[in-house]
């Protein structure tokens, strides 16, 4: 594994979501190499990253493409005021966005990688994603608001989600928002230890969907 591909993927995992990232790379890559080129990006970048890993394996195994559908969610999402995201997932981010009503108020807490650029994640959405913080998110919540993030992975007892969302959840923050809601958009399993996420209680969301 050169440097350089692990500085390229970590840069697009920091402003693109580690799943988008994974299948950005996955298909540039078998449309030059095929089968044979996920293969070796899977045995060059697949044990730092897990989801790249995860991703090039469901390639590898037929599934040529992520399950962008909307439907799992909106129906928790449409009838809210405001919908905070823990983490950033641009594949899901922008066609949730168009789907959404404009009425629907939509901010994303900037908690991640510390070389994440900000401002360029957020003009890419234009006005439609509004920035908040740790230590702001909170005065979005009311009985139509909802705390939603991305799930890497899930078991019976347990989520795999990036470490923010375990610096937002809380008792306090449970009976503040409506709902907290895992949106599950990786329909490969983790066959590897998941660097970069936590495991979380299953019971720190109210739903699970997707």
């Amino acid at each position: 594994m050169s440097d350089l591909q692990q500085q390229a993927f970590r840069l697009a995992a920091s402003e693109l979501g580690m799943a988008s990232a994974a299948w950005l790379f996955v298909r540039e890559t078998a449309a030059v190499a095929q089968d044979a080129g996920v293969a070796a990006l899977r045995d060059d970048l697949g044990r730092a990253w897990p989801v790249l890993d995860a991703v090039c394996a469901g390639w590898l195994a037929g599934v040529h493409a992520p399950d962008l559908a909307l439907d799992p969610v909106l129906p928790l999402l449409n009838s809210a005021s405001r919908v905070v995201l823990v983490g950033h997932e641009a594949l899901w981010v922008d066609p949730l966005l168009k789907a959404l009503p404009p009425t629907v108020r939509v901010g994303l807490v900037l908690e991640g990688d510390p070389q994440t650029q900000w401002a360029r994640v957020l003009a890419n959405h234009g006005e439609r994603l509004q920035a908040l913080s740790l230590a702001n998110f909170q005065s979005w919540a009311g009985p139509r608001s909802v705390l939603l993030t991305f799930v890497y992975g899930a078991t019976e007892s347990q989520v795999f989600v990036l470490p923010a969302w375990l610096r937002t959840t809380g008792p306090d923050v449970r009976m503040q928002f409506r709902s907290l809601l895992g949106w599950r958009i990786l329909d490969v399993p983790l066959e590897i230890y998941p660097r970069w996420l936590v495991a979380a209680d299953v019971s720190t969301l109210t739903d699970l969907k997707g």
